[in-house]
């Protein structure tokens, strides 16, 4: 059986040692750790992935994260159905006070779900959520006099900061020209949300890929035949 990569010689004798012993000396660690090893050495993308496969966890947070704030950033800024919308077209008081509620509440639960997608984000690393966080951060900073009106302002490590009150008591048409329909700051938040989704996405994806086994040169099968013997006296 010919096993190519840098760690042929050692996987080979752990995966002996194993199963001539009757699997009583169950070291799995070991032996998926020396698999893994040499599925990366055959393939640079795939040791690309593994550097990033043990922050899985916090790309799929920060891909949660950037579809809840899209939804939320979609419902405040939809033409038709968006409560800025709904409360310019009434006239009655308690209406537009309930729709004043639901727009705060919903600029809330935008924050909340930005704030886990940019710690989330800062915590996977790596060059491309460098400039997302850098885009994002920008953002913030270009805006930042009209966040202030509504008690919101930019963290040190790009979170968002909330005074619940300022936001409760912000003028509802205000809150339309930054988060509402048209709002240019709701248009570029939204494509940014959108790029990050994506791109995350396809990592979480890829990632997956990795945690399977499956490699492009070839050693795809090879892993599986080799996880099959261990498997079987596992």
């Amino acid at each position: 059986m010919k096993v190519t990569g840098i760690n042929s010689a050692d996987l080979v004798s752990s995966l002996y040692d194993f199963t001539t012993n009757g699997g009583k000396k169950k070291d799995s660690n070991s032996i998926e750790s020396l698999l893994s090893a040499n599925i990366t050495a055959n393939n640079p993308a795939m040791a690309r992935l593994a550097g990033k496969s043990a922050k899985q966890e916090h790309y799929v947070q920060a891909l949660s994260a950037a579809d809840c704030s899209d939804i939320f950033l979609r419902d405040l800024n939809d033409a038709k159905k968006s409560v800025f919308v709904k409360a310019a077209d009434t006239e009655d008081p308690k209406e537009r006070e309930e729709y004043q509620a639901q727009a705060v509440n919903d600029v809330a639960g935008l924050l909340n779900s930005y704030n886990t997608m940019v710690s989330s984000l800062s915590e996977a690393g790596g060059k491309t959520n460098k400039n997302f966080l850098f885009e994002l951060n920008q953002l913030m900073d270009d805006y930042k006099d009209e966040l202030k009106e509504f008690g919101i302002s930019r963290r040190e490590d790009g979170t968002l900061a909330l005074d619940v009150q300022t936001l409760a008591d912000a003028d509802l048409d205000a809150l339309a020209d930054v988060f509402g329909p048209e709002a240019d700051f709701a248009e570029t938040l939204g494509g940014q949300l959108t790029a990050i989704a994506e791109k995350t996405a396809s990592t979480v994806d890829a990632l997956q890929i990795y945690s399977t086994a499956y490699s492009n040169s070839g050693s795809y099968s090879q892993y599986e035949y080799l996880k099959g013997i261990y498997d079987i006296k596992a």
